[in-house]
């Protein structure tokens, strides 16, 4: 518990950029093991509060099931509908698929009591996850760039940049939204964690932070890219 106390007490100190915070960080005996608390619990509180918001939302929804067959009884009944499925007999069958398949699509991204509960482990699992890649790869850069802080020094740094997330509780105020804020203050306090743990100069500092995002950037341009030329390939094959 003392170690739950100490790390969320440094995530704080962290989030106001206090350059001691990132120190004692990098310092203490294991800051793997104290950002990994730190993510873990930030991540679960997070969840939380997303879960009272869906189920809140859940609480209020009407009964899908009962609107599905509503508006797909509405549009059968349009005019042009009618003559449709009456001209071609399949028809009728082939909408009917078209329709649930979509109902389904819509239904799997609305608010359910399973999702929420499962969000409780996928997000702290999520942040843990991108915690040790962008940690591994911010690590490569600012050593490539002059830095000497090791790897776990590193993470444990970059696990305060964990910290601007517990601004999420505003969005149970309704309209707030702070997505980009939270975004943007994580980075910043990456930077201050890269520059303050591997003793980079500013500039440096800030490339060892931005370098990830780019090669990130890069590499989905290029699968996307090689997306297209299969697709591509596998039409022209079969005309």
């Amino acid at each position: 518990m003392d170690n739950i106390v100490s790390s969320l007490q440094l995530g704080w100190r962290a989030l106001l950029f206090k350059e001691d915070a990132y120190e004692e960080m990098s310092a203490s005996a294991s800051p793997v093991l104290r950002g990994l608390v730190l993510i873990v619990v930030v991540g679960v509180a997070i969840a939380l509060l997303a879960f009272v918001g869906d189920m809140l939302e859940w609480a209020g929804m009407p009964d899908l099931g009962a609107l599905q067959e509503t508006i797909f009884g509405y549009l059968t009944q349009l005019p042009f509908m009618q003559e449709s499925m009456q001209a071609t007999p399949e028809a009728a069958k082939s909408f009917k698929q078209t329709y649930d398949m979509n109902w389904a699509i819509v239904q799997a991204f609305m608010p359910s009591p399973g999702g929420a509960a499962m969000g409780i482990v996928l997000t702290p699992l999520g942040l843990v996850i991108r915690w040790l890649i962008y940690g591994l790869l911010a690590y490569l850069f600012a050593r490539w760039l002059g830095g000497t802080a090791t790897l776990s020094e590193t993470l444990g740094v970059l696990a305060l940049a964990v910290a601007p997330m517990v601004i999420y509780v505003l969005t149970l105020v309704p309209y707030v939204q702070v997505g980009n804020l939270v975004a943007v203050w994580g980075i910043l306090c990456a930077y201050y964690g890269l520059k303050t743990a591997h003793k980079l100069s500013w500039s440096r500092a800030v490339w060892a932070t931005l370098l990830p995002f780019i090669l990130a950037a890069v590499l989905l341009i290029l699968l996307g890219c090689l997306g297209g030329a299969v697709v591509g390939l596998v039409l022209g094959g079969q005309s």
